[in-house]
């Protein structure tokens, strides 16, 4: 199986969504087979790809986790190339009734292996992918837990505001705890900056408190060199229901993005 890489932290609104939707347009841009999968039940990177959420007959992620039917066969829960342009890239969706699976697994016997299980059962089905992309929500629900514990890679986000690194701090506590409890070995692997705004003076003192103040030592050893800007190109983007690689090739947007996904190979992350 490809390696899995998450999307996190305990901070909403810092561009996880963005980055997983980007990173994976881009990659199946270099030939590589691609699964997102979207775990937020805010359903944002599902709206990204442009698929219709309200699809009574749509299998989500939610699926995966309900424990009162049967789990669906991955040919019923990928939906294959949702974006013309992109024929490597496939998606599994997410779904506002993700809270009620945490009621239903919060008892259950190894709820936070669930995905794990399912993705080791699909095995044959999901080697065919090279990467496998998970966008979680801001926090350290059982949901989450599962996406964190199939991980190969969880990367932090942040955007520049304190919150957002106690956020990832915060973050980086609790999933000491319970990897350790998982039997998981470290894989927080990346501490990505978003939203850099170089014309704002808060930006560059943000950016400089990263690289030199003692108490973010933590998240410092983690920080990836690239930073992405504030660029209205990629918010565009996903307005249009497509990565900004394919969007505005030339945009500092996705120079940002195609350089931090050089620097993920560099770190063999990817």
């Amino acid at each position: 199986m490809g390696k899995i890489i998450t999307f996190g932290t305990l901070k909403g609104g810092v561009g996880k969504t963005m980055l997983c939707f980007n990173i994976g347009g881009i990659l199946s841009q270099l030939e590589r087979r691609v699964l997102v999968v979207d775990g937020d039940l805010q359903g944002n990177l599902t709206n990204n790809m442009g698929i219709d959420r309200t699809n009574p007959d749509l299998f989500t992620t939610y699926d995966i986790y309900n424990i009162e039917t049967p789990q669906p066969a991955p040919q019923q829960l990928i939906l294959q190339k949702p974006i013309d342009r992109l024929p490597n890239l496939d998606m599994i969706a997410g779904s506002i009734f993700l809270h009620k699976a945490e009621l239903k697994i919060a008892s259950v016997a190894g709820r936070e292996q669930i995905l794990s299980n399912y993705l080791r059962d699909h095995q044959e089905f999901f080697d065919q992918y090279d990467y496998i992309l998970i966008d979680t929500n801001p926090s350290m629900s059982i949901v989450n837990q599962n996406a964190f514990l199939a991980s190969d890679a969880i990367l932090l986000v942040s955007d520049v505001s304190m919150n957002a690194i106690e956020g990832a701090q915060l973050f980086i506590a609790l999933w000491e705890d319970a990897r350790r409890r998982l039997r998981k070995e470290d894989n927080i692997k990346g501490f990505i900056v978003n939203d850099f705004d170089s014309r704002n003076r808060l930006s560059s003192d943000f950016l400089e408190y990263l690289r030199t103040a003692q108490d973010v030592e933590d998240v410092r050893s983690l920080m990836f060199h690239t930073v992405i800007p504030r660029n209205i190109k990629i918010t565009e983007s996903e307005l249009a229901a497509v990565p900004i690689s394919i969007y505005d090739l030339r945009s500092k947007g996705c120079d940002a993005i195609a350089a931090l996904v050089d620097e993920m190979f560099e770190r063999e992350i990817l």
